[in-house]
């Protein structure tokens, strides 16, 4: 993938300071009477964090550090891509710095190992439809795009109402034949501002990613030094990628269709949740919600103290879970865990009478 253009760099803009929970935590725990002391949950997230580990013992971060020097997609990826997907067949000369399927290496992992390695390249998923292809350089967030123009942008934008038929087709065209997206082909043909493409494809390509949240398979990797635009350097990055992966599971549809929590599950924070969510700009309703995460709460219970109807719950939910920040438990885990913490209390007031 590959174009040119020229024009001014545009300023990046700032991406602000993320909002604090710790006021709504205090709120909720003090409005609500919980037990003296609740269930002793499990709070690790070992399983998100041997993910990438494999059958053979691999070390946790070891899935996403070792390059490997590529061919053909199909013969650098390990395993088999999902079901109905057709892998670029065009040879590579590009690195795979990580490559398998997101049920082993979520796509929240895969967007911060980008953000931490500082990579640059194209992070690609390969799904039922289109392959999505994202650009990074020195780990921000360039644009999304897609060599099917429908699947990036069915409608026309207002922007483009000026735009003449025949333009707007033949830069649909290119990205179909280059996977540029059509908004920088109208903008260097000059029928179109540079700020409004660069807002479009912002605007457009979360759109665009957010779909692979709710695809029932995606197989991602990452090339390292792949064939980059001549000019990426004129496109501002995003950087805070934890924030812009939040704003595409905003825009994630039908996630009731997947999100199939029960209501009796126990929402825990993982290990490094607490942690990662004081870094997110979270809306009041995240917030709040957010706050209600101790251990003990169900997702009813949670639905109930704030008001909601459960489907809006799991959606929430489903946005925390899909960025690993908490995990759920079922409900008879907590049970077990009571049932555990009250042998043990008995257990030490009995040495205590001897």
């Amino acid at each position: 993938m590959r174009f040119a253009y020229s024009e001014r760099s545009i300023m990046r803009k700032s991406s602000g300071e993320p909002k604090s929970i710790e006021a709504e935590i205090e709120s909720s725990n003090s409005e609500e009477q919980e037990p003296a002391e609740g269930p002793d949950v499990p709070q690790t997230d070992e399983a998100l964090q041997d993910g990438g580990a494999n059958a053979e013992g691999a070390q946790p971060d070891d899935w996403w550090s070792a390059s490997h020097q590529g061919g053909d997609w199909g013969e650098s990826a390990t395993g088999d891509p999902p079901e109905n997907t057709t892998p670029s067949k065009e040879a590579r000369t590009a690195d795979v710095y990580f490559c398998g399927h997101s049920s082993f290496f979520p796509l929240n992992r895969a967007l911060q190992v980008v953000s931490k390695e500082k990579l640059t390249g194209l992070l690609r998923a390969f799904w039922e439809k289109e392959p999505i292809d994202l650009l990074a350089r020195d780990g921000e967030i360039v644009f999304v795009t897609t060599k099917d123009p429908e699947l990036y942008c069915a409608e026309t934008p207002a922007v483009l109402a000026n735009v003449d038929e025949g333009s707007a087709a033949n830069a649909r065209d290119q990205q179909r034949e280059t996977g540029i997206p059509f908004f920088l082909v109208l903008a260097g043909e000059d029928l179109i501002t540079r700020e409004s493409a660069v807002e479009l494809m912002q605007q457009f390509g979360q759109k665009l990613f957010s779909q692979l949240w709710v695809a029932p398979k995606v197989w991602i990797m990452f090339e390292k030094n792949a064939d980059l635009p001549t000019d990426a350097a004129e496109i501002p990055g995003e950087q805070n990628v934890r924030d812009w992966a939040l704003e595409t599971l905003r825009l994630a549809e039908n996630v009731d269709e997947i999100a199939h929590f029960d209501p009796a599950s126990i929402p825990a924070y993982t290990k490094d949740g607490f942690e990662r969510v004081q870094k997110l700009k979270l809306t009041p309703d995240e917030a709040q919600f957010a706050s209600q995460f101790n251990g003990a709460r169900s997702v009813q219970q949670i639905a109930k103290n704030l008001r909601l109807d459960l489907k809006s719950a799991r959606q929430m939910l489903f946005r925390f879970v899909a960025l690993e920040i908490v995990e759920c438990w079922p409900a008879s885990t907590a049970a077990k865990s009571e049932q555990r913490g009250i042998f043990q209390r008995f257990g030490r007031m009995a040495r205590r009478d001897r």
